[in-house]
């Protein structure tokens, strides 16, 4: 079942609402009863119908439905005051209502046709009233000057309360409406975030552990395979493997360190890296390294841009050198990795989840990442990031 949170926002306004209109029925009550009201039953009977009404609220019926609701409690109410029951306030309440439930055009539309007929009937109730009070014929213009003077003061009031009322439910609801988007799209950005934080894990896991693990695995296998065969070649295996294990745990406690550490420098762990990576392969690596301090996400993401294209080079690109590069500018960061290797043809690749999981963390960053690279001309990475 979907619930609708603008409904439930407008079922709250009625609520507090109806509190008012029964107020004003009360006090309507209070002064026809203290004013000796020669029609109480009748006035007694109109309140009873409009409380009733109150409690009926066709929010979430058909339009036409919500348009019968407002036209009979229009007509309910002209109804009473040609019978003398006045119920001025409460006209005013529901044209606050038919704002919520029929929408602003045809509440303008409402209040116009309304007015009309309010304004006519107050004009003949007032004639009527003043025409009793006086006991001679009255001088030529005399009716037709305080007619005009009662249609001008009763126009006056009702455009005034009626714009007034519009406006303000016009607000009411414009504020209503922006919260529960808001709040909408707070739950959505929460979402993405989960989405984000997710996907972030998983790059995580295959950049920092995916490979290790793999490699581990396969030295695990071999000497599976060769503990009865080759003893010898079996515990070299063995002893690759308790390397490999370290090196899980220890980009596990990487990831966990630079994630917790606010003073994560960049270039140094940099350096590390390609100091490791060149003491366990026979490559040849020549690097300049020079960034400023950055926001500990920023960093994290870019050591692992690096670290991914290292060890694409290690296991794909069958190098002999690798040259990198890292500077900044005063609006953006830009890393250059090139290497010497066999190369691939951009055009025929399928690029496998470590160059995906680059470009996304990329893209993630605000920056681009273009690869230059053909059959034996090596590969070219450029990296550029926004500071």
């Amino acid at each position: 079942m979907c619930i609708n949170p603008v409904a439930n926002s407008f079922s709250s306004i009625f609520g507090k609402l109806r509190y008012v209109e029964w107020l004003f029925l009360a006090v309507h009550m209070v002064m026809g009863i203290s004013s000796g009201n020669n029609n109480l039953a009748l006035s007694l009977a109109f309140y009873g119908i409009f409380v009733a009404l109150s409690w009926i609220l066709p929010l979430d019926r058909p339009l036409i439905l919500r348009q019968a609701y407002v036209l009979l409690a229009i007509i309910l109410m002209v109804c009473a005051n040609f019978m003398g029951v006045n119920l001025d306030l409460v006209l005013y309440l529901y044209l606050a209502k038919s704002f919520f439930l029929i929408g602003s055009k045809r509440t303008y539309l409402t209040a116009a046709i309304a007015g009309i007929v309010w304004i006519v009937i107050d004009c003949i109730s007032e004639i009527q009233e003043l025409e009793g009070t006086v006991d001679f014929k009255p001088p030529f213009g005399f009716v037709s000057y305080n007619l005009s003077t009662i249609f001008i003061h009763s126009l006056g009031i009702y455009l005034a309360v009626s714009v007034f009322v519009i406006s303000f439910s016009s607000v009411v609801s414009a504020e209503y409406k922006s919260r529960k988007k808001a709040e909408a799209l707070a739950e959505q950005v929460e979402i993405l975030a989960a989405d984000l934080e997710r996907t972030r894990i998983a790059r995580d896991i295959h950049d920092s552990l995916g490979h290790t693990l793999t490699n581990l695995d396969i030295q695990l296998a071999v000497a599976q395979k060769l503990r009865d065969r080759d003893p010898q070649k079996a515990f070299q295996a063995l002893d690759t493997a308790k390397i490999l294990s370290s090196q899980c745990i220890e980009d596990v406690s990487h990831a966990v360190k630079t994630m917790r550490d606010s003073n994560f420098d960049l270039d140094r762990a940099l350096s590390n890296l390609i100091e490791q990576i060149r003491s366990d392969r026979a490559l040849h690596i020549h690097w300049e390294i020079d960034l400023p301090q950055l926001p500990i996400a920023t960093s994290h993401q870019i050591y692992c841009v690096v670290k991914e294209g290292l060890i694409n080079i290690q296991k794909h690109a069958h190098a002999s050198s690798v040259y990198f590069e890292s500077k900044f500018t005063s609006q953006e960061i830009i890393l250059q990795l090139e290497d010497d290797g066999i190369g691939f043809d951009l055009t025929a690749s399928n690029f496998g989840s470590g160059l995906k999981g680059m470009t996304e963390r990329v893209q993630g960053l605000g920056g681009k990442l273009n690869i230059g690279s053909s059959p034996n001309q090596g590969t070219q990475i450029l990296v550029v990031i926004p500071r």
